[in-house]
Order: structure tokens, then sequence, then C-alpha cells
């Protein structure tokens, strides 16, 4: 095992060191000073690149995870402000559950695997086993010193117990997952949005007084510890690892993730054969643009309509379990109709997530745009206006499937916890949850339009698409601390969602012309 990790930092240097020689030759002043082969030649050169190589892969490694830390401490000072030790360890375990899931590292494709297993032959269970224990405990190092630096306390080794067994134990999920289904959990979408969903629901619980305490982390310390046993057991027990990697790191995958990540979402946004065919009965009646987009959504109904169904049976799910618990929590009622009459805004960011609008604009250009965008009239101002009108219809439907569970839920939950003498209450509840989903809508198909971010492989080439979107999580994010009248907020709501709509088909006949195009 110890040969393995160290012949496989080796191939990870070197291939470190000539592909720093290579992006410095590609400089056109650099590669005047440095003509030939000479710094692949050079020991001297080379040792230098070496250290520089590592102190940078090292500060990468450090900067990264004390954004970690530093994420969990902001949200903890928004969530808990009273007690932020207690808003930490709860948020740290709920992060802990996501990485148990999706920051597994078994199966990850890498250029270091590539040359390792497939190139050079190394034997697949030794090199498994080495980077296994490898980031396991570089994770255990780096999280005990952000834990204890944010808590001065031996509480944190349960936590960090917890964290390390849930890694093994996420490791051998991952690998049944991938045997099962040949992909791996992190491209089950389904479920990695399911998860998500829940875990920020989760971090949410300490607003209504709920919080994962430290004899529960013990209890599942005591739990997880035959589990992970089992589960390394379980990875040890695999011979197919060989195999398992010459699938997952192959040529495309190693040396070029963006294009591996664009073949995911292609295969995303893909449609089946049996879809191609539409009853002829619905395209009745429908002429121009209104049949054209007809004909697409016919087309995609699976992948318009799929994440939209699951996420409206989440939301419903998660509505009657809140019901039933404050069915026996008198405190959890008064907390949640507090939650509800003024923290309205939270469901800003609850929306944000649960919006399709962006797998829908990656299924619009793949399936369509890309194609029809060869053509001149397809950039038409009026063509454009139309189509963005109908689109916008369209989109709005998808996302209203799990906008109206939430819509109808949550005054329903306001009645069960305690109700309200404002009836007006439970008209802007409702409302508040539509024009959101409205909102978003549009607002995903106006940034599509503007910053149309795709090439013709489905590679996101705009930066400024990737800007925006962050912003927009980002103002969703703050709205989180606003403490406003739900009735309030839904009349801001409304004239926001008017006003932006106005404009948006403005400016979008105006300017998409220009900007509507394959990059």
């Amino acid at each position: 095992m110890i040969n393995s990790l160290k012949m496989s930092f080796k191939i990870d240097i070197t291939y470190a060191i000539n592909s720093f020689i290579y992006n410095i030759k590609k400089f056109p002043i650099l590669k005047d000073l440095f003509p030939g082969d000479g710094l692949y030649k050079s020991a001297k050169a080379k040792s230098v690149i070496r250290v520089l190589a590592l102190i940078v892969s090292t500060i990468k490694n450090l900067f990264f995870k004390f954004l970690y830390f530093w994420i969990i401490y902001m949200i903890a000072t928004v969530l808990t402000p009273k007690n932020i030790t207690t808003g930490i360890l709860h948020v740290y375990f709920i992060f802990t559950i996501i990485g148990i899931f999706f920051n597994n590292r078994v199966l990850t494709t890498s250029t270091k695997k590539y040359f390792s297993i497939v190139l050079f032959n190394m034997n697949a269970k030794e090199y498994m086993k080495a980077t296994l224990w490898t980031e396991l405990l570089i994770n255990l190092i780096t999280h005990s010193i952000g834990l204890w630096f944010l808590i001065q306390s031996p509480i944190i080794v349960l936590y960090l117990v917890f964290g390390f067994l849930g890694r093994v134990i996420g490791e051998r999920l991952n690998v049944l997952h991938y045997n099962k289904y040949k992909i791996a959990l992190t491209y089950n979408y389904p479920l990695y949005w399911t998860i998500i969903i829940l875990s920020i629901i989760a971090c949410l619980l300490p607003r209504i007084q709920i919080t994962i305490t430290t004899p529960i982390i013990a209890i599942l310390d005591l739990i997880f510890i035959p589990l992970a046993i089992i589960s390394y057991i379980g990875l040890m027990k695999i011979d197919n690892y060989k195999l398992i990697y010459k699938r997952l790191n192959t040529k495309v995958a190693a040396m070029n993730s963006e294009q591996a990540r664009a073949y995911s979402r292609q295969a995303m946004v893909d449609i089946k054969d049996k879809d191609k065919k539409i009853d002829e009965r619905k395209l009745k009646g429908k002429k121009g643009y209104d049949l054209f987009n007809t004909i697409f959504f016919e087309r995609h109904k699976e992948i318009l309509l799929r994440s939209a169904k699951w996420f409206a049976t989440i939301s419903l799910l998660v509505i009657v379990t809140t019901a039933i618990v404050i069915h026996f929590s008198p405190v959890l009622q008064k907390n949640l109709n507090d939650f509800l009459l003024n923290n309205i805004a939270w469901f800003i960011i609850v929306m944000y997530f649960i919006n399709r609008g962006s797998i829908i604009t990656q299924a619009m250009f793949y399936n369509c745009d890309h194609s029809m965008l060869t053509f001149n009239f397809y950039r038409n101002p009026k063509v454009i206006l139309n189509i963005f009108k109908t689109r916008v219809l369209t989109v709005s439907k998808v996302n209203l499937i799990p906008a109206s569970v939430i819509a109808i839920g949550l005054p329903l939950l306001l009645y069960l916890s305690g109700g309200t003498t404002n009836i007006i209450n439970y008209i802007a509840i409702p409302i508040f949850i539509i024009v959101l989903s409205i909102f978003f809508s549009i607002h995903y198909l106006v940034i599509y339009y503007l910053f149309q971010p795709y090439d013709k492989n489905m590679s996101m080439k705009s930066i400024t698409y990737s800007i925006i979107s962050l912003a927009t999580y980002i103002v969703a994010y703050s709205f989180t601390d606003f403490e406003m009248s739900t009735i309030s907020f839904s009349i801001i709501a409304i004239v926001a969602t008017i006003l932006y709509s106005i404009i948006a088909l403005i400016v979008v006949y105006k300017k998409a012309p220009m900007t509507f195009k394959i990059k």
C-alpha cells in the first residue's frame, strides 16, 4: 500500500511539473525565454517547480478548507446568533451528511488515476486503499484544526469521529450504487437534489429551536462504528476496481474534466426515442411559435416534468412531516407560526433552489436552440420575443408544480400552528410563493437569452452568466436576514415581478438578437 502511494505521488508530481512547464511555454514572452525542451530536461528547474507545486497545492487545499469552515461559521451566525457554538456543530453535522453521499473520492476521475492505473497498470485495489486512507487522514487533520479553531472544546471529537466513520460508509454506498446503476451517486440527480433540499431544510431547524445535540452524535457514533467496519470490509472484498477505474477514468474524463461535465449535462437533458413521438391531437389548433413550443414541450415532457414532480413530492413529504411534528410540540407550533408570519423571506432561497429554470434552458439549448441558431431568422427580434413569451409560460407551468404544493401547504401549516387573526395572511402566503416561482422562471430565461452560456458541445463558456447566477444566489440568500410581515413582502414581490417582467421583455427584444448566439 505504501509503495502504491509513493508511486501515485511521484506520478502526480511529475504530471504537475510538466503541466506547469507546458503552460509557461504557451505564454508568448516566456516561450521565447525558454526555447526548445530545455525546461523539461533541466533537473534544477524541475526541482524548483516541484517545491512551488507543493506549496501552491498546500495553500489551495488550506484555502478551500478555510472557506468551508468560514461558510459554516457565517451560516451559524445567521441561524443561532445567540449560541453560535450550537449553530456551528449543527451545520457541520448537516454538511457532513452531504459529504457522506457526495464527497466520495474512490470513484472520482482524475489525471492521477488515469496515469497510475490505466497507463502504468498499478494494482487498482492497493491504489484505492492507499488513496482512501490518505484522504481520510488529511480530512481528519484539517477538520480537527478547523473545528478547534471555531470551538475550543473536547466535544468536537464526537463530530470528527462521526465524519471519519461517515466517509467510509459513504465510499461503500457510492461503490454499491455504481455497481448497480453504473453511475456515481453525484450523478444521480433525483437523489442528489433530494438530499440537498432536505439538508437545507435541516439547516434551518435551529430557527424553530431544533438542533443536533451531543447525545444524538454520541449515539450515531456508536451506530456508525460497526457500519463503518462492515463498509470497509465490503470495499476490500471488491475485486473489479481495475475495471471500474478504466470505465470511469477514460482519456477524455481524465484529461478534460470540462468536457466530461459537458457529457454529463448532455445525458441529463437528452431525450429518448419514445418521447420523439407526439400525439397529433395535442397539436390541433396550434400554429406558429405556439406550435413550435408545443412540439418542443411534448418531446421533452419527461425532462421538464421529472425533477419538478420530484420536488413537489419532497415538498409534500416535508409539509406533512412538519404538520405531524408540530401537533405534538406546542413550542414548535408557536415558533413555526411566528416564522410564517414574519420570516416568509426565507422562502426566496427555497424557491431559488426548487426552480427548474437552469435544467430547462439546458434542454432548450441542447435539443433545439443550438441547431436553430444557425438560421438568421431565429435571431430576429420579433421571433425571439414571441418564442421568449411562449417559453415563459411553459417554464412557469413546470415550476408551478412544486410551487403549488408549497403554496397550499404553508397556509395549512399556518392554520395548524395556531393560525392568525388576519385572514389576509392565508391569501398572501400562496400569492407570495406563486409570484416567486414566476419571477425565477422569467429570470432564468432572461439571463439565458442575454448571456447564452453554452457552446455547441454544451460546455459553459460565459463567465458573465456564471457571475449573475452566483449573484442571484447571494441576493436570494441575503433576504434570509429580513424580518417583515408576510403581507408586506407579498406586495413587494408582486410589484417587483411585474416590473421585472416588463423590463425583461424590453431588454430581451432589444439585446437578445446580439447576444443570443452560439459561443
